[in-house]
This record gives C-alpha cells, sequence and structure tokens, in this order.
C-alpha cells in the first residue's frame, strides 16, 4: 500500500534525487530550498560551469587513491548547498526565511553562506565527518539544524 510522504519527507526525496547529478565521486549532495510548501530552488555538487568533471581527471581531495581530510580546502566542486543559493540569487529569488533540505550535513563554509543568506532550518539526511564548527555555528546564529532520521522514518539510503 502506498504511503503518501509528509512534507519533509517529500522534500529529502526531492534533495535525495538531486544528488543523482552529481559528479562527485565522493560525496553526492542535493539541495532543495523550500518555503511555503513551495520550492525556491535546488543544487547539487560538482564543479563550477565550464570546468571538467572529478569523474573525468580525477579528485582533487584524493592522493595516491586515499582521501585528504575534511576541510582539507583542495575540491574544486561548488557544493550543493552554495549551488542551490547561487541558483536562487541569479533567477532573483528571495530566500530569507526559508528551509534547506541537505542529503549531508553542511560544512563550515557552507554554514556561513547558509547563516548570511537567512535559512532558518536545515534538515539533512547523513551525517558529514567533519568540521563541527558548522554545529556551533548553527546553534549561535538560532538556524534550526535537524537530522532528517529525528523526524521521519523514511529510508532513502
Amino acid at each position: 500500500m502506498f504511503s503518501r510522504p509528509n512534507w519533509d519527507e517529500f522534500w529529502m526525496m526531492m534533495a535525495d534525487l538531486a544528488s543523482k547529478r552529481s559528479a562527485c565521486v565522493n560525496y553526492k549532495v542535493g539541495a532543495v530550498l523550500v518555503r511555503n510548501k513551495q520550492i525556491l530552488t535546488l543544487g547539487y555538487n560538482g564543479p563550477v560551469s565550464g570546468d571538467s568533471h572529478c569523474e573525468e581527471i580525477g579528485c582533487a581531495k584524493m592522493r595516491d587513491g586515499v582521501k585528504l581530510p575534511p576541510g582539507s580546502g583542495m575540491c574544486r566542486g561548488s557544493h550543493g548547498e552554495l549551488n542551490a543559493i547561487a541558483n536562487a540569487a541569479n533567477l532573483g529569488i528571495f530566500i530569507s526565511g526559508a528551509s534547506l533540505y541537505v542529503t549531508w550535513r553542511p560544512c563550515y563554509s557552507c554554514a556561513k553562506q547558509i547563516v548570511n543568506a537567512g535559512i532558518k532550518r536545515v534538515v539533512y539526511l547523513r551525517e558529514y565527518d567533519g568540521e563541527p564548527e558548522a554545529i556551533s555555528l548553527f546553534r549561535k546564529t538560532s538556524v534550526d539544524l535537524i537530522r532528517f532520521n529525528t523526524i521521519s522514518n523514511l529510508k532513502l539510503d
């Protein structure tokens, strides 16, 4: 029997679907910005427009087949959260007060931009393996950070 998803589940399914467009070899990140039950924009991680895909030329965060630690700053790609924010800016869409659904907990750099963009709620599917400073920043700036599995039993993995 089909179970109709609630709004949090629906938006996270959309973020998960967006992540399928990612060309990253390490993290498939999809992000959806939502306000008043409407999609504002979405984004996924990958190289900037016109640059080569990591699948084609190799990952800048790998050395001799070993993944570098989180926060190494070597990634050439733009993160899914930032692409969703940039897409909104390019389209002239006001996102202050919106919610962000994302497949991985944001890194510290993305967290700073999320705060500056006025996003008030971040729902994430998977725990990122680094940069706990992002969690502290969200707490300090009153951005709600919510792990998806605490509000839903839906399995997307």
